[in-house]
């Protein structure tokens, strides 16, 4: 695994948006991670003017089982922040709001037989990526490509894409930023785990893109 460590949080955000822009350079697929990291990035590339944002698919890693206006959803964010310059992308949303075995059975089929060119996701303080939670049995999951699962942390239910969507990627950018996530940095760099679902993602080609304070534990 490529480890990318840039001095402050910025820094960070600006070369995953580097990694973005490069692995769509002709078009492709883009899933995008939610939560709060990842926001400056998007805003970058919604200012980049780099991307021909017409031959871009947008997916999404996981939603949170919420309507696409909540607070809580990972479409909303990406919405207040992305979508303004990457309308003309073609954008596949996970219908948060609907039934979640439905919601996730449909998600299934829309994605089956495409391969990410790029997968773009965070990293939580468990070392949970997507929706993909310690111990949790979607991390044995080899052939639903989306599935329902219950949370740890709210909003509870949620839909995510399982582990063999990210294990053909062309490419996969982990983000992570802060002291907060100097342990779970730590665990995914340890070898592979299940208590550390990050760990999980394939090694050659995962970039974690961290900065000095994410990168503080690591041996």
């Amino acid at each position: 695994m490529r480890i990318s460590v840039l001095e402050t949080p910025e820094q960070a955000a600006e070369h995953a948006a580097v990694l973005v822009t490069g692995a769509l350079a002709g078009g492709g697929h883009l899933s995008l991670a939610g939560g709060g990291t990842p926001r400056r990035t998007y805003e970058l590339l919604a200012a980049g003017g780099d991307i021909d944002w017409g031959a871009v698919d947008l997916w999404f890693g996981d939603e949170r089982c919420v309507p696409p206006d909540d607070p809580e959803s990972n479409y909303r964010m990406v919405a207040e922040t992305l979508l303004p310059a990457a309308g003309a992308a073609r954008v596949h949303r996970i219908r948060g709001e609907d039934d979640p075995d439905a919601a996730a059975a449909a998600y299934e089929a829309e994605i089956a037989g495409i391969q990410l060119d790029l997968a773009l996701l965070g990293l939580g303080e468990d070392a949970h990526t997507a929706s993909l939670f310690p111990c949790s049995p979607a991390l044995a999951e080899r052939e639903r490509l989306a599935l329902p699962v219950t949370a740890v942390k709210p909003p509870p239910q949620r839909i995510t894409l399982t582990l063999p969507v990210f294990e053909v990627a062309r490419s996969v950018v982990v983000l992570a930023v802060g002291q907060g996530k100097a342990d779970a940095v730590a665990a995914m760099c340890a070898g592979r785990d299940p208590k550390h679902p990050a760990s999980l993602l394939p090694d050659g080609r995962t970039e974690l893109v961290i900065d000095r304070s994410a990168a503080a534990r690591m041996g």
